[in-house]
């Protein structure tokens, strides 16, 4: 009817009554921390194309450095509908640090998807798209970004993108160790072995 006076000598033959007097065994498991990005996305600044005014967004953040060294983003073709013929992207590689032109190298369906990691400067970066749907482009890169004068078949597009949205929930990663304290219930069968001490209170059945 009333706390043990001294170790078990063997294990309980039913659960105890109430919560554990130690710690558990092992760490807790909660989902991991996930990188936010900006919920406006990339900004929309000009474009030679009288009719754009920014929607369809064809530019998705997927990724934003914590130190807005960085930012990582999807191009999306849904500008002009149905196949273009070139499309060259400016920006400013992460991986060189330095302004380039990159020719997407083929045809370009509607709604085709290219990944970009972009460095930043100011926690800002700009990205510039080309968008050639004759066949009067440019053979090379640096010449696909540049604006020509008086062809009809093109269209530049530029954007802003942000590159450090401070979005981080810190209190959703796993903890590390075991917990600070008791359980908050009984435990769920008999103990495997004989008590170390005497035990907190009365047991629910025989020991």
């Amino acid at each position: 009817s009333g706390p043990t006076s001294g170790p078990t000598s063997g294990p309980t033959t039913s659960p105890t009554s109430g919560p554990t007097s130690s710690p558990t065994g092992s760490p807790t498991t909660s989902p991991a921390p996930t990188n936010c990005v900006d919920p406006d996305g990339a900004k929309f600044i000009s474009s030679t194309d009288p009719n754009y005014n920014g929607v369809p967004n064809p530019i998705v953040l997927t990724f934003e450095s914590d130190d807005g060294s960085n930012v990582e983003f999807l191009f999306i073709q849904n500008i002009v509908s149905g196949t273009v013929n070139r499309v060259f992207i400016q920006y400013r590689d992460y991986d060189t640090m330095s302004e380039i032109c990159h020719d997407l190298e083929d045809e370009v369906d509607f709604n085709d998807s290219f990944p970009f990691s972009a460095e930043c400067v100011d926690a800002i970066t700009s990205v510039t798209i080309y968008i050639y749907t004759g066949n009067d482009f440019p053979s090379e890169n640096c010449e696909g970004c540049q604006a020509p004068d008086g062809n009809p078949n093109f269209q530049a597009y530029t954007f802003e993108l942000p590159c450090n949205t401070e979005c981080i929930d810190p209190t959703a990663a796993p903890t590390t160790s075991p917990t600070s304290g008791p359980t908050s219930g009984p435990t769920a069968g008999p103990t495997a072995g004989p008590t170390s001490g005497p035990t907190s209170g009365p047991t629910a059945g025989p020991t």
